[in-house]
């Protein structure tokens, strides 16, 4: 079987503790994926979920292959053991623990250029319809095209329930605002488990320092789902 093109999750082992997913580096997470398929025999990756389980995640993926604006859609299956000294907060939803190991499904939708921000959101409103699994993340990533920079919204747990699509679309829209803003390089959302955007979900990249810039990000977010989000900042 092979990865590219595919739409069955794979199995990765992270030996330390936590999970560990790129957010911004969509070319080390496909090289990370392809390696998957060289590993060693199954005793080697830990524990895997259930096989229903599994081909239901399997099926939404290949729905979300097929969607408008989409460029490729894949699963990832990480598997880590985690710390004693780093317990998961008992507030958040957790993945699966099989043993003294945990596992959760890791999607990566990667959009067209040309991508509009609805069709980024009907992609993660068709996934909170199909999935009520707080082991799944999706990372949806925009790369820039004209007149917005690139993008990624980082969700983690968030599909443990259905989740209205004014919700999902006004997340959407207001990251469309955010790379629109001349002079951002890019930008990256982490969407928690609540929905509740707060201080620290939000990195922007700025081509170069420029206060300008960062009254203009103010502005565009004002009247968004970020609106009053403090971020983060890198050139």
């Amino acid at each position: 079987m092979g990865w590219l093109g595919a739409t069955l999750c794979s199995v990765a082992l992270i030996v330390a503790g936590g999970l560990v997913l790129s957010s911004i580096a969509v070319n080390r997470y496909l090289q990370a994926s392809t390696s998957v398929m060289h590993r060693g025999d199954a005793s080697d990756v830990g524990p895997t979920p259930a096989p229903a389980e599994l081909a239901s995640i399997d099926h939404v993926v290949a729905n979300v292959n097929g969607m408008p604006g989409v460029a490729t859609a894949s699963c990832a299956i990480e598997t880590a053991t985690p710390s004693p000294a780093s317990p998961a907060p008992s507030t958040a939803p957790t993945a699966t623990s099989t043993g003294s190991a945990t596992f959760s499904y890791n999607v990566s939708v990667i959009m067209n250029p040309s991508a509009t921000p609805g069709q980024a959101a009907d992609v993660v409103f068709s996934m909170t319809k199909q999935l009520q699994n707080s082991r799944v993340n999706l990372e949806l990533s925009s790369p820039a095209g004209d007149g917005h920079a690139a993008s990624v919204v980082d969700y983690r747990h968030a599909f443990d329930a259905p989740v209205e699509h004014s919700t999902v679309a006004a997340v959407s829209q207001a990251v469309a605002a955010a790379t629109a803003v001349p002079g951002v390089k890019s930008v990256q959302v982490t969407v928690p488990y609540t929905w509740n955007l707060a201080s620290g979900d939000l990195n922007v990249a700025f081509a170069a320092p420029d206060t300008h810039q960062t009254e203009a990000l103010k502005d565009a977010l004002k009247r968004t789902a970020l609106s009053g989000v403090e971020w983060s900042t890198s050139h």
